[in-house]
């Protein structure tokens, strides 16, 4: 298994370039320039190339310290040497040989691992065929751990194969470029499309991907576009979601939604976006049946592509920075449009202050939705009560006011109803605000206000601030009347914002 270092006969270590998983390519008398090298030829598929590399990957420092740079050479492709040292702990250089492996042939491979030691002249010195404890020890200027195995046999070369086998071994599959996004922690638990430099490219549509959007908190890590377009390529997105997902991403990034609060807290608060305008149409955003649920591309991958900006770039991610206690489904994508067409009140873009043409992104900091079913109401009094009283247990049944903004999302039948009825947006809004009140002396128990505590028994106490604490969109299936309220996101003075789409970004 050993060729004795002290060699009678000195041969020169045939000269390669082979890509790095580092970028770029590296030849042979490149490593060799200031110190000695070993080679250590491996492979994914044998063992004993895994066992080695882990074992020698703690001593890689030591050994560049002692006047050996260590690279490994897999006849793999690069991404699964890239794996397989992540893997391992492996940190020095990794290089990747290609099929048919003529430089494993030009070294006269016939197992791997195979450690080869070229000195600075570019001579071979010594080599060590498999894992051998002692044979290592010999060869190299540092100590090298005697655990068992001390010796353990290899695997053939792939430059031994014939095209048969070759081929064969090749097509197994040994990797999986959806594991590997698994691997590499580029996911929120479901399967991701991996972001090629392609892929990317086609994302950004020819725009600048070095522009810079702004520092993601909690991590305070440098948005650019070209990390918006990765993530919009890992969420699904098509090319002509991307200037809506930018939009999302920009409105978070203001200092008053405050993501970084929302990203860290034991609350379980998510980010829900609503889309109003041409746009809504013109990327296929479901505002009709089962617009908060699953089965529409755009508001899936849409709302996704923010969650994972918020929790691949900027650190939010579930079980580190994010300590949610619970979580909740916007955590992971919620995205839906307003039904402008259906809905019988001005939409919510143009409330804020936009042009009914503009193309608008609102985003809001809210827990899950909670819905309410509603078939028996006989007059905008009592609908808009049942509306309003749904709400007040939302955050906490006695924490009033609750000093944070609620989205309502009135569905087509209960927006029909309110218009026959005569009342504009505005008079709901009033009208559920004016209707959730309870006397300050019911609400003296559990977790409650200072306000409350503060009041007395009789003074009445009202769920919001004012009516402007509620915001209303329609949205829903023509048929049925269920609404929801998404509750609010407290404790970090988070604001709605809302973002123009510019095409032109």
């Amino acid at each position: 298994m050993t060729t004795d270092p002290d060699m009678a006969t000195v041969t020169h270590a045939p000269e390669f370039t082979l890509a790095s998983v580092a970028g770029g390519a590296v030849r042979l008398s490149e490593l060799h320039t200031d110190r000695s090298v070993l080679l250590l030829f491996v492979s994914e598929e044998c063992p004993t190339c895994v066992l080695t590399l882990r074992r020698l990957a703690p001593l890689v420092s030591e050994l560049m310290e002692a006047g050996v740079r260590v690279a490994a050479v897999f006849e793999d492709p690069l991404e699964v040497a890239a794996r397989v040292a992540r893997r391992t702990g492996f940190a020095g250089v990794v290089l990747s040989e290609p099929a048919p492996y003529e430089v494993s042939r030009a070294y006269s491979l016939q197992s791997l691992p195979t450690a080869v030691l070229v000195d600075r002249r570019g001579d071979e010195v010594g080599r060590v065929v498999g894992w051998d404890s002692d044979g290592l020890a010999a060869l190299l200027p540092v100590p090298v751990t005697d655990e068992p195995p001390v010796r353990k046999p290899g695997c053939a070369a792939k430059n031994t194969y014939d095209a048969e086998s070759l081929r064969a071994l090749d097509g197994a599959g040994g990797f999986d470029e959806l594991e590997e996004m698994f691997e590499r922690g580029w996911t929120d638990g479901l399967p991701v499309i991996p972001p090629t430099v392609e892929r990317v490219e086609a994302m950004l549509g020819g725009r600048d991907g070095s522009r810079l959007l702004g520092e993601m908190a909690p991590a305070m890590a440098r948005v650019t576009l070209e990390r918006v377009a990765a993530c919009s390529v890992l969420a699904g997105c098509r090319a002509e979601y991307f200037p809506v997902v930018a939009a999302a991403v920009e409105a978070v990034l203001e200092p008053a939604f405050n993501v970084g609060g929302q990203a860290v807290t034991t609350q379980p608060c998510g980010q829900v976006i609503v889309v109003n305008g041409p746009v809504r149409d013109a990327v296929g955003l479901n505002g009709s049946v089962g617009a908060l649920g699953p089965g529409w591309r755009a508001n899936m991958t849409i709302g996704r592509a923010l969650r994972l900006v918020v929790t691949l770039t900027g650190g939010g991610f579930p079980g580190r920075l994010d300590r949610s206690t619970l979580g909740n489904p916007g955590k992971i994508s919620m995205c839906f449009a307003e039904d402008e067409d259906v809905s019988p009140w001005e939409p919510l873009h143009c409330s804020r202050g936009f042009s009914r043409s503009s193309s608008v992104v609102t985003v809001i900091g809210a827990d899950a939705p909670l819905s309410i079913s509603d078939h028996r109401s006989t007059g905008p009094v009592e609908l808009a009560r049942v509306l309003g009283e749904a709400a007040g247990a939302t955050w906490s049944p006695n924490w009033w006011p609750l000093g944070g903004t609620s989205l309502f999302v009135i569905c087509p039948e209960h927006a029909r109803s309110f218009s026959e009825w005569g009342w504009s947006k505005q008079r709901v809004r009033e009208a559920m605000f004016d209707a959730v009140v309870r006397p300050a002396g019911s609400l003296r128990w559990g977790e409650t206000t200072p306000f409350v505590n503060a009041a007395g028994d009789d003074q009445p106490v009202r769920k919001w601030d004012s009516p402007d604490d509620i915001m209303i969109v329609v949205a829903g299936g023509e048929a049925g009347r269920y609404s929801a309220v998404f509750g609010p996101c407290l404790g970090m003075n988070t604001e709605p914002i809302s973002k123009e789409v510019q095409w032109t970004t």
